[in-house]
């Protein structure tokens, strides 16, 4: 009897050695969506030829898959896991990874409250950053590309989670963001080469006690380097604000400049930028719930139209001042954001775009939406250096085009929304005739959320 006493309690000595150790949860909760899209697309080259080899009119479908995972643990700890998966219809993985039905990991991030110090909050890991209205940070590579898919469609790519830590400090009504992201590592190993890009900032935002009012300031920098060479730096400083002065009416501005170095070929020149955005949106008490809103932007521009080998002004080593995209997380029309979609390019830079838009609700669960662009240049592409602006002929004219979004929306149920999308961009007297048909896109959408 002693023996088999003996034995059991080795066993349980065993046992307990043996039994991993786990944080204790307190809640999990597991949430996601499922959207599936059909997209048409026709003439995005400005030419309208049905045969050849400038044939560009095609429909096809994607889904958008996403599982996440929210875990409380003990102390003020919590984590967040969410896998994605974003791929085109009849498109699978293959063994070189060009297909898209592989999973990515979209977030992954420990989030630890009152961590030394009671207002301070430290989020560590793949999360979500977006400040303001998303002028300069809020997508890793700016929400009409996306690094790391193969998706036909990367302006609808949902991936937006940056490798970061963020400290946040809440002084309620005071909260400070600092931040540090890695944006590209390069070579990672032994090769000791300095090819990273990086983020760094710090945000301050402040909430008024009158007129349902906020304020905005705050700076970054990314630092870009290639085989131990610094090859850009940019300093972005900007202020934002809006306010509700009367019932409904909510008006807004953020004004940005950006400093820094801009190279080319080695050689380094001052890079001067800067952008504003101004807007106004009223909800009008109606039955149908209508609202109307007008919007400014600006971008400021370069006079070498983009994907030119030589910048004649930077060649000739005067200021640069084509505002860098960055990482910004903004849609102006849903053709012209994919058409010009870099820096210096027409839309996020290089510009001066009004937009009006309206909405209603004329049935229960059904929302209609207008939206009207008109673009123009903030400085007109020299042509006297070519005549081609990424392959499209072009002109000495700052009107680069107009455009018009529709869009309906309907509440199927609480989980299920169903959504209609058609726009319709018009090429303006920037571009030649053989470049100025219109362009167009059509996206139908079914979007289930659990």
């Amino acid at each position: 009897m002693s023996r088999f006493l003996k034995l059991m309690s080795i066993l349980a000595i065993v046992a307990l050695i043996a039994v991993p150790a786990f944080a204790e949860v307190q809640n999990v909760k597991v949430s996601g969506d499922i959207d599936s899209k059909m997209i048409t697309r026709n003439d995005y080259d400005f030419n309208n030829y049905t045969s050849g080899t400038n044939a560009d009119s095609d429909t096809w479908f994607m889904s958008t898959a996403r599982v996440q995972i929210d875990a409380d643990l003990t102390d003020n700890v919590s984590t967040c896991v969410r896998l994605l998966n974003e791929r085109d219809w009849n498109q699978e993985a293959v063994a070189d990874g060009s297909g898209n039905t592989n999973i990515a990991l979209d977030l992954a991030s420990v989030k630890m409250k009152e961590m030394f110090y009671a207002p301070l909050t430290l989020t560590i890991g793949r999360q979500n950053l977006r400040f303001g209205n998303g002028l300069v940070v809020g997508d890793p590579d700016s929400n009409d590309r996306s690094i790391g898919t193969s998706i036909a469609a990367e302006d609808f790519s949902v991936r937006k989670a940056f490798d970061a830590v963020r400290a946040t400090f809440d002084y309620n009504p005071l909260v400070l963001d600092i931040v540090m992201a890695k944006i590209t590592a390069g070579t990672v190993g032994s090769s000791k080469n300095d090819d990273d890009t990086d983020l760094y900032g710090i945000n301050a935002a402040y909430k008024f006690d009158k007129y349902n009012s906020e304020a905005e300031a705050y700076m970054f920098a990314k630092n870009t380097r290639a085989a131990n060479v610094e090859s850009d730096k940019i300093y972005t400083y900007g202020v934002r604000g809006s306010l509700e002065p009367i019932s409904k009416l909510v008006v807004d501005g953020e004004l940005a400049v950006q400093r820094g170095d801009y190279r080319l070929g080695g050689v380094s020149i001052d890079r001067s930028a800067w952008a504003a955005d101004l807007g106004a949106a009223y909800a009008i008490d109606y039955k149908w719930s209508p609202k109307v809103a007008a919007r400014y932007v600006y971008r400021s521009g370069q006079k070498t139209p983009p994907g030119q080998a030589v910048d004649t002004d930077a060649a000739a080593g005067v200021t640069y001042k084509a505002w860098d995209t960055s990482f910004e997380d903004q849609t102006h029309g849903i053709v012209a954001n994919q058409i010009f979609d870099g820096n210096n390019d027409g839309v996020d830079s290089n510009s001066s775009i009004i937009n009006v838009m309206a909405s209603a609700v004329p049935v229960q669960d059904l929302t209609v939406a207008l939206d009207y662009y008109y673009f123009m240049l903030a400085q007109k592409w020299d042509t006297t250096v070519t005549t081609t602006r990424d392959g499209l002929q072009i002109r000495g004219n700052k009107n680069l085009g107009q455009e018009v979004d529709f869009s309906l929306g309907y509440d199927y149920t609480e989980d299920v929304k169903l959504g209609l999308t058609a726009g319709f961009f018009m090429p303006g007297k920037t571009f030649l005739t053989d470049n100025n048909d219109r362009a167009s896109t059509v996206v139908a959408n079914v979007k289930v959320a659990f």
